[in-house]
């Protein structure tokens, strides 16, 4: 067994108040199939980016392969996809190479096409064919479904469940549950390695949080019987002093003060002791719920309308000049309704989101939106989100303190508010707009891809609460567990 590990690593960004890793130390067996999971922030791509090199730690890191990062740069696109895959694959003798790419199901006219001109699940599964050549190297594959249509992530679960050794950031659970056999989990307080797939880890997370909130409750419980006994020893021990201070001077009253000195001295005690317990259980309490992944609730403001049908599409088509993307698209959006457009990649689903929310022309057809209908949207690309998080809120016109109560129930943390968007995760921008659109009281929420670099956890609080609202939506996206717990339709395009 070849082994990768980890021993006292820290690491903290240049600027940031608090470290990403702090002695952290782990060992993985180089031929499990790992995911790697964790809330957004924790550290998944960063871990990821120290052990391929491209970021220095504090720690020792030894692993008998080469880690390789994926996604990785491309130096020219305009080259043919084979060439970049060859140049990829290093020193791989190409039938290794034509191997891995006929497992992906690249087709051999995709590889005589620029690089750039390639879809984007077309270059992931070329990039990943090279890496996966390699005997060499260890794969550290970082979010690879993003670009995938369903079909094709289900095609990637299988093609990495028949590979030995990786490592995989993935929040679709049921991709994760396909691919892998191990979990590490980077926690709040420590981090555990386990054998199993997510449904495993989801239940061993679910009942260690019970046992240790169970814990806790009683904890809190202890605290206040201690501080209501602390508090009444206290004051028995305040009054018998000033009995103390106030009796006569009667040879009663001597033997009464005599009494009461030492009634008043086994009080204080008493109430010292108390305290101490107190000090102590309060201490533990600190500790216990350090781990615990606590998903707060969330909120959103779902507005009624008259009519019962909101938006209609008859005869609609996507069209970019000569080219057709898709035609006969149909649908009728109700009150209540929670439609899901499904299709392969580049089938035009964005593109009718687009339309619908006047931000394209490319959609043609009878499209209807009921009048004074208004619409919430959340895009798909955070890529070009820049500036300070307050100049974002201003922009938005959303309420600043409800903005901020929804992030932080979403896991951001505070110091995060004052960092340039660009330096936060994908992850975090991607809550930045879930959060301004559930500020936006609407009739019809209307998203696209909503969960793209979204952590699982905070997938699950997304669920429980559209669930909870109702809200009429008209959403793309990839994640089957998602889409099956909240639509109450699809559409296929």
């Amino acid at each position: 067994m070849l082994q990768l590990k980890i021993e006292h690593l820290s690491f903290t960004y240049d600027g940031a108040p608090e470290a990403v890793f702090a002695d952290l130390s782990l060992s993985l067996d180089t031929a499990w199939r790992t995911g790697l999971i964790a809330r957004n922030g924790r550290g998944k791509t960063t871990l990821l980016r120290l052990l391929s090199g491209d970021l220095q730690g504090k720690g020792k890191i030894d692993c008998p392969l080469m880690p390789v990062l994926f996604p990785y740069p491309v130096a020219d696109g305009t080259q043919t996809a084979w060439q970049i895959a060859q140049t990829a694959a290093a020193t791989c003798e190409d039938w290794r190479l034509m191997r891995e790419l006929s497992l992906h199901n690249v087709p051999e006219e995709a590889l005589k096409r620029p690089f750039d001109t390639l879809s984007g699940g077309e270059q992931t599964r070329v990039m990943l064919s090279a890496l996966f050549a390699r005997e060499d190297a260890y794969p550290l594959i970082d979010e690879p479904t993003n670009s995938l249509d369903a079909p094709g992530r289900a095609m990637l679960a299988d093609y990495l469940r028949r590979k030995d050794g990786f490592l995989l950031v993935s929040h679709d659970r049921a991709f994760l549950n396909r691919a892998i056999d191990h979990v590490v989990c980077l926690n709040k307080a420590n981090t555990y390695v386990m054998q199993g797939n997510y449904d495993t880890f989801e239940a061993r997370l679910n009942g260690e949080n019970e046992a240790e909130a169970a814990r806790n409750d009683a904890l809190r419980k202890e605290i206040k019987q201690l501080e209501a006994a602390a508090r009444k020893t206290a004051e028995w021990s305040n009054r018998a002093e000033e009995n103390k201070r106030h009796a006569d001077k009667s040879f009663y009253g001597k033997v009464d003060r005599g009494f009461l000195g030492a009634a008043s001295e086994r009080m204080m005690k008493r109430s010292k002791a108390s305290q101490v317990r107190q000090e102590r259980a309060i201490e533990e309490k600190q500790t216990l719920l350090k781990n615990v992944e606590q998903v707060g609730m969330l909120r959103m403001t779902t507005l009624p309308h008259p009519k019962d049908v909101l938006i209609s599409v008859e005869n609609g088509a996507v069209r970019y000049g000569n080219r057709t993307v898709c035609e006969n698209v149909r649908f009728t959006l109700r009150q209540g309704e929670r439609l899901a457009l499904i299709g392969a990649n580049g089938c035009g689903k964005s593109s009718i989101l687009k339309g619908i929310l006047g931000e394209s022309d490319a959609l043609t057809g009878s499209i209807r939106i009921a009048s004074g209908v208004t619409l919430s949207s959340v895009r798909q690309r955070v890529d070009d989100l820049r500036g300070s998080l307050r100049d974002f809120i201003r922009d938005a016109q959303v309420d600043e303190t409800l903005f901020k109560a929804i992030l932080r129930n979403m896991d951001c943390p505070r110091e995060l508010f004052d960092h340039d968007l660009q330096e936060m995760s994908q992850g975090q921008r991607k809550k930045i707009l879930l959060a301004r659109s559930l500020c936006e009281p609407a009739h019809v929420f209307v998203w696209d891809e909503p969960l793209n670099y979204i952590d699982v956890f905070s997938r699950v609080q997304l669920e429980t609460l559209i669930r909870q609202y109702q809200p009429t939506m008209l959403l793309v996206e990839h994640d089957k567990v998602f889409v099956e717990r909240v639509a109450t339709g699809v559409v296929e395009v």
